[in-house]
């Protein structure tokens, strides 16, 4: 297992007394759909589908009487730039944000660091983890969620590159997405909290 401590400094500033990095690790940049896709993708392709043919007959490219006035031509770009973004977009954006994005483990908690736009950290002590979520891939990749998403919303937007419509129903649990190798990290953690529980 690649223990991946060579992220390690990215966390130095971060750490209690004491603290020490037992593994790091990024998410994988390359392209994968999420949970939620299986709605998003449908969605988006019928949204920025009708957009377009809006657009193209308002233009008068489908034939009829030629162009529609200027106000409805307008109308339609907005509407042309979110089908966009919801069908490819995001996901350039998610592996934009992926690339920014840092896990570790250390021997007193779990810790998220984003620097997308600034530098934001989410930590979660290990000894005070609620239920564990474990999602595997065929090739040994996951996602470690600590604790569940507060509604069907937050679930359904996660790592889906649209975020943030999730996060307006509430904060979405702490998580590891597309992490390798899922089932020994996840082993980690519960070794890590056993250790801790030990120690208390």
């Amino acid at each position: 297992m690649d223990y991946g401590l060579d992220l390690a400094q990215k966390f130095q500033a971060d750490l209690l007394r004491d603290e020490r990095v037992v593994w790091a690790a990024q998410p994988d940049p390359r392209f994968r759909f999420s949970g939620g896709d299986i709605f998003l993708v449908p969605f988006s392709i019928l949204w920025g589908g009708f957009a377009i043919f809006w657009e193209a007959a308002v233009l008068g490219l489908l034939g009829g009487k030629g162009p529609a006035p200027g106000f409805f031509v307008l109308w339609g770009v907005p509407f042309v730039l979110v089908g966009q973004y919801l069908i490819w977009g995001r996901f350039l954006y998610k592996r934009y944000r992926n690339r920014r994005t840092f896990y570790a483990l250390t021997n007193q908690r779990a810790l998220i660091l984003t620097t997308a736009r600034s530098r934001q950290l989410q930590t979660l002590f290990l000894n005070q983890l609620p239920t564990i979520n474990k999602m595997v891939r065929r090739d040994g990749g996951g996602t470690l969620e600590f604790g569940s998403s507060p509604n069907w919303a937050a679930g359904v937007y996660a790592n889906s590159g649209m975020d943030f419509m999730g996060a307006r129903s509430g904060p979405a649990a702490p998580t590891f997405y597309d992490i390798a190798d899922v089932d020994r990290v996840y082993q980690l953690v519960t070794q890590l909290k056993t250790d801790l529980g030990q120690t208390a």
